[in-house]
Protein backbone atom coordinates (compact mmCIF):
# COMPACT_ATOMS: atom_id res chain seq x y z
CA UNK A 1 0.00 0.00 0.00
CA UNK A 2 0.84 2.98 -0.96
CA UNK A 3 0.59 6.67 1.87
CA UNK A 4 -1.04 10.24 0.21
CA UNK A 5 -1.09 12.93 2.54
CA UNK A 6 -3.52 15.51 1.73
CA UNK A 7 -5.04 18.56 3.62
CA UNK A 8 -8.27 19.84 4.06
CA UNK A 9 -9.69 23.35 2.92
CA UNK A 10 -13.04 25.03 3.44
CA UNK A 11 -13.81 27.79 1.10
CA UNK A 12 -17.22 29.23 1.27
CA UNK A 13 -18.16 26.36 3.86
CA UNK A 14 -17.46 23.68 0.58
CA UNK A 15 -15.01 21.35 2.10
CA UNK A 16 -12.07 20.34 -0.09
CA UNK A 17 -9.56 17.91 0.22
CA UNK A 18 -6.06 18.58 -2.28
CA UNK A 19 -3.76 15.36 -1.96
CA UNK A 20 -0.07 16.16 -2.35
CA UNK A 21 0.82 14.88 -6.07
CA UNK A 22 -0.46 14.58 -9.63
CA UNK A 23 -1.82 11.05 -10.30
CA UNK A 24 -2.49 10.35 -13.98
CA UNK A 25 -4.73 7.12 -13.04
CA UNK A 26 -8.11 8.17 -13.65
CA UNK A 27 -8.74 4.67 -11.13
CA UNK A 28 -6.09 5.56 -8.81
CA UNK A 29 -7.71 8.59 -8.16
CA UNK A 30 -11.08 7.44 -7.83
CA UNK A 31 -10.40 5.32 -4.79
CA UNK A 32 -8.18 7.63 -3.11
CA UNK A 33 -10.80 10.01 -3.20
CA UNK A 34 -13.49 7.37 -1.74
CA UNK A 35 -11.25 6.73 0.94
CA UNK A 36 -10.69 10.68 1.68
CA UNK A 37 -14.78 10.96 1.68
CA UNK A 38 -15.40 8.12 3.88
CA UNK A 39 -12.70 8.51 6.35
CA UNK A 40 -14.56 12.19 6.84
CA UNK A 41 -17.83 11.62 6.46
CA UNK A 42 -19.00 12.00 10.02
CA UNK A 43 -16.60 14.82 10.64
CA UNK A 44 -18.46 17.28 12.89
CA UNK A 45 -17.85 20.37 10.75
CA UNK A 46 -19.85 18.56 7.53
CA UNK A 47 -17.95 15.82 4.54
CA UNK A 48 -15.41 16.14 2.22
CA UNK A 49 -17.34 17.32 -1.29
CA UNK A 50 -14.97 17.16 -3.85
CA UNK A 51 -11.00 15.95 -3.90
CA UNK A 52 -8.37 17.53 -6.24
CA UNK A 53 -4.64 16.86 -6.42
CA UNK A 54 -1.55 19.29 -6.69
CA UNK A 55 1.56 19.08 -7.89
CA UNK A 56 4.75 19.50 -4.88
CA UNK A 57 6.41 21.43 -7.15
CA UNK A 58 5.42 24.86 -6.48
CA UNK A 59 7.28 26.39 -8.71
CA UNK A 60 4.51 24.65 -11.73
CA UNK A 61 1.24 25.42 -9.74
CA UNK A 62 -1.42 22.66 -11.00
CA UNK A 63 -4.76 21.04 -9.96
CA UNK A 64 -6.28 18.53 -10.57
CA UNK A 65 -9.48 17.14 -10.23
CA UNK A 66 -10.35 13.43 -9.53
CA UNK A 67 -13.44 13.64 -12.42
CA UNK A 68 -11.20 16.09 -14.63
CA UNK A 69 -13.92 18.88 -13.86
CA UNK A 70 -12.90 22.81 -13.40
CA UNK A 71 -13.42 23.54 -9.75
CA UNK A 72 -13.61 27.35 -8.63
CA UNK A 73 -13.23 26.72 -4.81
CA UNK A 74 -10.58 24.18 -4.97
CA UNK A 75 -8.84 26.30 -7.42
CA UNK A 76 -8.94 28.99 -4.55
CA UNK A 77 -8.12 26.22 -2.29
CA UNK A 78 -5.05 25.58 -4.15
CA UNK A 79 -3.65 28.91 -4.10
CA UNK A 80 -3.84 29.20 -0.51
CA UNK A 81 -2.20 26.11 -0.72
CA UNK A 82 0.73 27.34 -3.44
CA UNK A 83 1.04 30.85 -1.54
CA UNK A 84 1.35 28.95 2.24
CA UNK A 85 -1.16 31.92 3.10
CA UNK A 86 0.56 34.95 2.20
CA UNK A 87 -0.61 37.62 0.20
CA UNK A 88 0.38 37.26 -3.39
CA UNK A 89 -0.67 36.04 -6.68
CA UNK A 90 -0.24 32.75 -8.38
CA UNK A 91 -0.68 31.47 -12.26
CA UNK A 92 -2.15 27.65 -12.04
CA UNK A 93 -2.79 24.87 -14.20
CA UNK A 94 -6.51 23.54 -13.66
CA UNK A 95 -8.31 20.82 -15.40
CA UNK A 96 -11.06 21.41 -17.67
CA UNK A 97 -9.35 24.71 -18.57
CA UNK A 98 -6.93 25.18 -21.43
CA UNK A 99 -5.10 27.78 -20.12
CA UNK A 100 -3.82 28.85 -16.64
CA UNK A 101 -5.72 30.72 -14.28
CA UNK A 102 -5.13 33.56 -11.90
CA UNK A 103 -5.78 33.11 -8.09
CA UNK A 104 -4.62 34.99 -5.17
CA UNK A 105 -4.67 36.21 -2.16
CA UNK A 106 -5.52 39.73 -1.43
CA UNK A 107 -4.92 42.31 1.38
CA UNK A 108 -8.55 42.06 3.01
CA UNK A 109 -7.66 38.10 3.50
CA UNK A 110 -10.21 37.11 0.49
CA UNK A 111 -8.73 34.37 -1.70
CA UNK A 112 -9.88 35.10 -5.28
CA UNK A 113 -9.30 32.83 -8.99
CA UNK A 114 -10.18 34.39 -12.33
CA UNK A 115 -12.91 31.75 -13.77
CA UNK A 116 -12.84 29.96 -17.40
CA UNK A 117 -15.84 32.41 -18.94
CA UNK A 118 -16.04 32.86 -22.55
CA UNK A 119 -15.34 35.82 -24.34
CA UNK A 120 -19.13 36.61 -25.42
CA UNK A 121 -21.48 36.27 -22.27
CA UNK A 122 -24.45 35.72 -24.55
CA UNK A 123 -22.60 32.51 -26.26
CA UNK A 124 -22.18 30.85 -23.17
CA UNK A 125 -25.81 31.44 -21.31
CA UNK A 126 -28.58 29.84 -22.91
CA UNK A 127 -32.22 30.91 -22.30
CA UNK A 128 -34.44 27.75 -22.54
CA UNK A 129 -37.95 27.33 -23.98
CA UNK A 130 -38.55 26.65 -20.21
CA UNK A 131 -39.43 30.06 -19.39
CA UNK A 132 -36.53 31.68 -17.01
CA UNK A 133 -34.23 28.88 -16.80
CA UNK A 134 -30.80 29.69 -18.22
CA UNK A 135 -27.93 26.82 -19.27
CA UNK A 136 -24.47 28.67 -18.61
CA UNK A 137 -21.36 26.64 -20.01
CA UNK A 138 -18.07 27.79 -18.57
CA UNK A 139 -14.73 25.57 -19.42
CA UNK A 140 -15.46 22.17 -17.29
CA UNK A 141 -18.35 22.25 -16.14
CA UNK A 142 -22.00 23.76 -16.97
CA UNK A 143 -24.97 24.89 -14.47
CA UNK A 144 -29.04 24.87 -14.61
CA UNK A 145 -29.76 28.37 -13.32
CA UNK A 146 -33.06 28.60 -11.82
CA UNK A 147 -33.99 31.80 -10.52
CA UNK A 148 -36.59 31.88 -6.94
CA UNK A 149 -39.76 32.07 -9.38
CA UNK A 150 -39.55 28.68 -10.57
CA UNK A 151 -37.32 27.21 -8.22
CA UNK A 152 -40.11 27.63 -5.34
CA UNK A 153 -41.89 24.32 -6.00
CA UNK A 154 -38.10 22.40 -6.13
CA UNK A 155 -37.50 24.34 -3.00
CA UNK A 156 -40.21 23.66 -0.80
CA UNK A 157 -39.84 19.65 -1.75
CA UNK A 158 -35.98 19.77 -0.89
CA UNK A 159 -36.76 22.05 2.48
CA UNK A 160 -39.52 19.17 3.43
CA UNK A 161 -37.42 15.89 2.60
CA UNK A 162 -35.43 15.27 4.89
CA UNK A 163 -33.38 12.29 3.03
CA UNK A 164 -30.38 13.74 0.83
CA UNK A 165 -30.66 10.83 -1.67
CA UNK A 166 -34.57 12.82 -2.54
CA UNK A 167 -33.20 15.76 -2.38
CA UNK A 168 -30.31 15.06 -4.99
CA UNK A 169 -33.20 13.00 -6.80
CA UNK A 170 -35.50 16.50 -7.04
CA UNK A 171 -32.70 18.40 -8.25
CA UNK A 172 -31.21 16.10 -10.80
CA UNK A 173 -34.67 14.77 -11.68
CA UNK A 174 -34.93 18.85 -13.50
CA UNK A 175 -31.64 19.12 -14.54
CA UNK A 176 -32.12 15.68 -17.04
CA UNK A 177 -34.60 16.57 -18.26
CA UNK A 178 -34.01 20.31 -19.12
CA UNK A 179 -30.39 18.63 -21.04
CA UNK A 180 -32.74 15.62 -22.78
CA UNK A 181 -35.55 18.10 -23.78
CA UNK A 182 -33.39 21.26 -25.45
CA UNK A 183 -30.63 18.92 -26.26
CA UNK A 184 -28.20 20.60 -24.63
CA UNK A 185 -24.31 20.40 -23.75
CA UNK A 186 -23.01 18.71 -21.50
CA UNK A 187 -19.43 18.40 -20.22
CA UNK A 188 -19.93 15.49 -18.14
CA UNK A 189 -19.86 17.54 -14.85
CA UNK A 190 -22.31 19.75 -14.39
CA UNK A 191 -25.06 20.83 -11.90
CA UNK A 192 -28.54 22.95 -11.26
CA UNK A 193 -28.47 25.52 -9.11
CA UNK A 194 -31.94 26.87 -7.51
CA UNK A 195 -31.86 30.40 -6.71
CA UNK A 196 -33.55 32.18 -3.63
CA UNK A 197 -34.45 35.66 -2.16
CA UNK A 198 -33.51 36.09 1.60
CA UNK A 199 -33.75 39.94 2.80
CA UNK A 200 -31.46 41.44 0.29
CA UNK A 201 -29.27 38.40 -0.84
CA UNK A 202 -29.08 35.50 -3.01
CA UNK A 203 -29.26 32.10 -1.59
CA UNK A 204 -27.90 29.23 -4.01
CA UNK A 205 -28.68 25.98 -3.06
CA UNK A 206 -26.22 24.11 -5.73
CA UNK A 207 -26.63 20.45 -6.98
CA UNK A 208 -23.44 19.54 -8.11
CA UNK A 209 -22.78 15.93 -10.48
CA UNK A 210 -19.64 14.57 -11.62
CA UNK A 211 -20.02 11.88 -13.74
CA UNK A 212 -16.10 10.38 -13.77
CA UNK A 213 -15.69 10.66 -10.26
CA UNK A 214 -19.24 9.41 -9.57
CA UNK A 215 -20.48 11.95 -6.89
CA UNK A 216 -23.37 14.40 -6.47
CA UNK A 217 -23.31 16.41 -3.77
CA UNK A 218 -26.14 19.08 -2.76
CA UNK A 219 -22.85 21.79 -2.18
CA UNK A 220 -22.50 24.01 1.01
CA UNK A 221 -20.84 26.23 -1.57
CA UNK A 222 -20.15 26.41 -4.87
CA UNK A 223 -17.83 28.94 -7.04
CA UNK A 224 -18.32 27.36 -10.60
CA UNK A 225 -22.12 28.26 -10.01
CA UNK A 226 -21.83 31.39 -8.44
CA UNK A 227 -20.05 32.85 -11.43
CA UNK A 228 -22.66 31.10 -13.75
CA UNK A 229 -25.14 32.99 -11.69
CA UNK A 230 -23.04 36.37 -12.07
CA UNK A 231 -23.22 35.27 -15.91
CA UNK A 232 -27.04 35.52 -15.75
CA UNK A 233 -27.20 38.52 -14.13
CA UNK A 234 -24.89 40.37 -16.08
CA UNK A 235 -26.74 39.00 -19.24
CA UNK A 236 -29.98 40.54 -18.20
CA UNK A 237 -28.46 43.77 -16.55
CA UNK A 238 -26.46 44.35 -19.95
CA UNK A 239 -23.51 45.74 -17.66
CA UNK A 240 -20.48 44.55 -14.98
CA UNK A 241 -21.93 43.34 -12.25
CA UNK A 242 -20.75 42.15 -8.23
CA UNK A 243 -22.97 39.66 -6.29
CA UNK A 244 -22.78 38.38 -3.08
CA UNK A 245 -23.96 35.15 -3.01
CA UNK A 246 -25.35 33.47 0.36
CA UNK A 247 -24.50 29.93 0.10
CA UNK A 248 -26.02 26.78 2.22
CA UNK A 249 -23.05 27.06 4.62
CA UNK A 250 -23.85 30.40 5.52
CA UNK A 251 -21.05 32.12 4.04
CA UNK A 252 -20.72 34.42 1.18
CA UNK A 253 -18.93 33.77 -2.61
CA UNK A 254 -18.62 37.04 -4.33
CA UNK A 255 -19.00 36.19 -8.10
CA UNK A 256 -18.01 39.62 -10.05
CA UNK A 257 -18.14 39.62 -14.31
CA UNK A 258 -16.86 42.63 -16.30
CA UNK A 259 -16.19 43.43 -19.89
CA UNK A 260 -12.55 44.32 -20.29
CA UNK A 261 -11.47 45.45 -23.95
CA UNK A 262 -14.43 43.49 -25.25
CA UNK A 263 -13.66 40.04 -23.44
CA UNK A 264 -15.58 39.22 -20.73
CA UNK A 265 -13.71 38.24 -17.59
CA UNK A 266 -15.20 36.56 -14.61
CA UNK A 267 -13.87 36.24 -11.11
CA UNK A 268 -15.37 34.83 -7.50
CA UNK A 269 -13.77 35.74 -3.94
CA UNK A 270 -14.07 35.10 -0.50
CA UNK A 271 -12.78 33.18 2.69
CA UNK A 272 -11.12 29.97 2.69
CA UNK A 273 -9.96 28.44 5.76
CA UNK A 274 -7.14 25.81 6.03
CA UNK A 275 -7.23 22.70 7.88
CA UNK A 276 -5.23 19.89 8.90
CA UNK A 277 -3.17 17.61 6.87
CA UNK A 278 -4.22 14.14 6.94
CA UNK A 279 -3.00 10.76 5.21
CA UNK A 280 -4.43 7.79 3.51
CA UNK A 281 -3.55 4.47 2.21
CA UNK A 282 -4.67 2.95 -0.80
Amino acid sequence: MARYDYQIFIPGGNKTALVYGLENDVNLCKTIQDKIIAEHQHDPDGEVEQVGFVSTDKSKPQLTMTGGEFCGNATRSAAVYYLDGRLGQVEIVVSGVAEPLAAGIGTGGEVWAQMPVYDDVAYCVLQTKRSGLYWVMIEGISHLIVPQLQALPYLTKIYECNNADAQKEIALSLLHKTISEYSLPSDCSYGVIFLENIADVIKMHPFVHVCKSDTTYYETGCGSGAICVGLVSSLLRGEDVCLPLLQPSGKIIRAEVACVDGTMKGKISGEVERGEVWAVEV
